[in-house]
């Protein structure tokens, strides 16, 4: 697979080199992201003028709603026009996350690969996973499930159907590999244990961070701050410069929010409850809790398994898995808890195997609405169970009507993989 690099040709003699770097900004104001990219390629002076003026730009550019990528699915069908999007090397791939407008998927041997569907660009393999996890070998069976060997007798061999149930749960980057290939990294959380690991573009391995709050449940990257949130909603910082393994900066260990909390304990055993970390477009650190409910009827629902039997009828109603509740609140650092947060204003949240992010919505935009939640599934314990449905779960949550809207024309059931949100490039 070839790396995402740009070969420089040597022009220092012509007359392209004595273009002062004032001129070039007010040139490459005019076009668009990739065409700066490739002029970087003209000569040494272009280059540098080309990456100052992008990471100037990028820098003081708002961020821009994300858009829902649909991937070929399962069952030959080309997911709305993805197989435009997605190479045919990576159909076979898992993708386990989605970060500053980069696809990020994990192959068969466990190698995370990163493509950018906008610039149709991919950067070469990451290195393995496996070994951070103790995994000696990975094997794929004739029914499409793997085989994975570890390093210990417990649980020496454990067959899944897919690799990220096991290996990777969400995977980012800490910036985008376009304003600077050689410094940027990757973040996950894996293994059984729900850990996070870093690893450095160039790298040979991936490091564990000195976590105290796994299993964690959500990561961001920002500012060159990483963000952690464990399953007790306490959360984790670590900064880093791009050259050393990150150091943590700050802990807060919050109670989980009331609210939810008490949510959890009336109707725990009707639903599942998912945690997403997102700053909003001000700064603030907030939380998202998702209830997924676990059996949900034609009415929106959710129900027990026992109660869709009945004398004449021993087998149940098929009822999926779908969210219908969430709670936003922001972090108070002083008072060291979550504060329930009644309305976004004019932002929305994007929320599912991305990384997650909060963008300031226009109210003219004919696409999104203000004020709400932007969700694809991600409950990929329950994706393949069955055979009628899984990966269908995604929406559009609204904090001011508290309700469930689908926002993608479909009737499926059964959406594998599931579509995923990607930030757009840049500009």
């Amino acid at each position: 697979m070839a790396c995402f690099k740009r070969k420089r040709c040597n022009f220092t003699s012509s007359k392209w080199a004595e273009i002062p770097s004032e001129i070039l900004d007010s040139i490459f104001e005019h076009l668009s992201f990739p065409d700066v990219l490739v002029s970087e390629s003209v000569c040494s002076h272009w280059f540098q003028t080309a990456k100052s003026f992008i990471s100037f730009k990028s820098q003081n550019q708002p961020p821009q709603a994300p858009s829902l990528k649909l991937f070929p699915q399962e069952d030959g069908t080309d997911g709305n026009g993805a197989s435009e999007i997605v190479p045919e090397e990576f159909t076979e791939n898992c993708c386990i996350g989605s970060s500053h407008s980069w696809l990020i998927f994990l192959d068969e041997r466990a190698f995370p690969l990163l493509f950018n569907p906008s610039l149709r660009i991919r950067h070469a393999q990451l290195p393995c996973i496996g070994p951070l996890l103790g995994v000696l070998d990975i094997e794929k069976s004739q029914e499409n499930g793997y085989y994975i060997t570890y390093d210990y007798q417990k649980n020496p061999i454990r067959y899944m159907n897919n690799l990220r149930e096991s290996l990777i749960h969400k995977a980012i980057l800490s910036s985008d590999p376009c304003l600077n290939i050689n410094n940027f990294g990757a973040v996950v959380i894996c293994g059984h244990e729900k850990k996070i690991a870093y690893c450095q573009n160039g790298d040979n391995s991936w490091t564990d961070l000195d976590g105290k709050h796994q299993p964690y449940e959500d990561i961001i990257c920002s500012r060159n701050q990483l963000y952690a949130i464990g399953s007790n909603a306490s959360v984790e910082c670590w900064g880093f410069d791009g050259l050393n393994k990150p150091i943590k900066t700050m802990e807060v260990e919050v109670s989980f929010p009331e609210k939810s909390g008490q949510f959890w304990g009336e109707f725990g055993d009707l639903y599942n409850a998912r945690l997403y970390l997102v700053q909003s477009t001000k700064g603030d650190i907030m939380l998202a809790v998702r209830f997924v409910g676990e059996l949900v009827n034609a009415d929106d629902e959710p129900v027990h398994e026992h109660d869709l039997l009945t004398e004449e009828d021993t087998h149940p109603l098929v009822c999926p898995y779908k969210t219908l509740v969430f709670h936003v609140y922001k972090l108070d650092l002083g008072q060291k808890s979550w504060v329930e947060v009644g309305s976004l204003g004019d932002e929305s949240l994007f929320l599912g195997a991305n990384q997650s992010t909060s963008v300031s919505i226009s109210s003219s935009s004919t696409i999104y609405k203000q004020n709400s939640i932007y969700f694809t599934d991600d409950y990929w314990d329950r994706m393949d169970e069955d055979y009628l449905y899984g990966g269908h779960d995604m929406g559009v949550f609204s904090l001011e009507n508290r309700n469930v809207e689908s926002f993608l024309r479909t009737h499926q059931l059964k959406i594998l993989p599931p579509p995923c949100w990607v930030n757009p490039s840049p500009w």
